[in-house]
């Protein structure tokens, strides 16, 4: 099933970029569609029963429209994109997402615990390319949230049963949360960094959640 996965997910990974070159060069370079997939590390400040585990895997994608610096092969992009992040969270879980503060409850039968929230994003990005096949880019994001939701696996009611338990819509979250973002790509392909500069929980009202995100992304070149 997982080497299944995994040969579709390079498939559609080989796709989307040969459509994503394709559409680059009949724009002439003026629309640019890209994907990173990343892990977020947690820089907020410490809550309680609320740790995070080494991994939190995340994706996003987006197109931008690229102006050109004058006669150079720098640009400018203004883009729209969509991007995900999972908090995995370690021996707890999320019992009353709908309180008006959040808390955390320890439960050592917890098998896997998370929260999951989705944004639409409106990117601005600077592109220099240096040598022709080397690009370093830096950018600002405002990220407007449209969904969110938990989930908890595991023997959370102490009945033997292993329980899957869903909640969308969890209370206190930002509406909009800001970062920032750079990349340093040799021809397609490219590190991502980013940093959320405002918590995705509102102040006093839950988790300080203010990720840095690291992993590879793909655009055309």
């Amino acid at each position: 099933m997982r080497k299944s996965f995994l040969i579709l997910s390079i498939l559609m990974l080989l796709s989307f970029m040969a459509n994503a070159q394709l559409i680059k060069d009949r724009t002439n370079g003026l629309i640019t569609i890209g994907f990173d997939l990343y892990t977020d590390i947690n820089t907020g400040n410490k809550y309680e029963n609320f740790d995070l585990r080494a991994i939190n895997q995340g994706f996003g994608t987006y197109i931008t429209y690229n102006l050109p610096m004058g006669e150079s092969k720098h640009t400018v992009s203004l883009g729209a994109g969509f991007s995900c992040h999972n908090y995995y969270m370690k021996n707890a879980w999320l019992s009353e997402p709908y309180n008006s503060t959040i808390t955390f409850k320890p439960d050592e039968a917890v098998k896997r615990s998370k929260i999951n929230v989705n944004y639409f994003d409106i990117p601005i990005e600077l592109n220099f390319r240096i040598a022709d096949k080397f690009k370093i880019s830096f950018g600002a994001k405002g990220s407007f949230l449209l969904s969110s939701k938990s989930k908890v696996i595991g023997d959370v009611y102490g009945d033997g049963h292993k329980w899957e338990i869903k909640y969308d819509d969890v209370n206190a979250l930002e509406s909009i949360v800001y970062g920032l973002f750079a990349r340093v790509g040799y021809r397609c392909v490219n590190l991502y960094v980013g940093y959320q500069v405002r918590s995705s929980f509102k102040e006093d009202r839950g988790p300080q959640i203010m990720p840095f995100s690291i992993g590879i992304g793909i655009r055309a070149y």
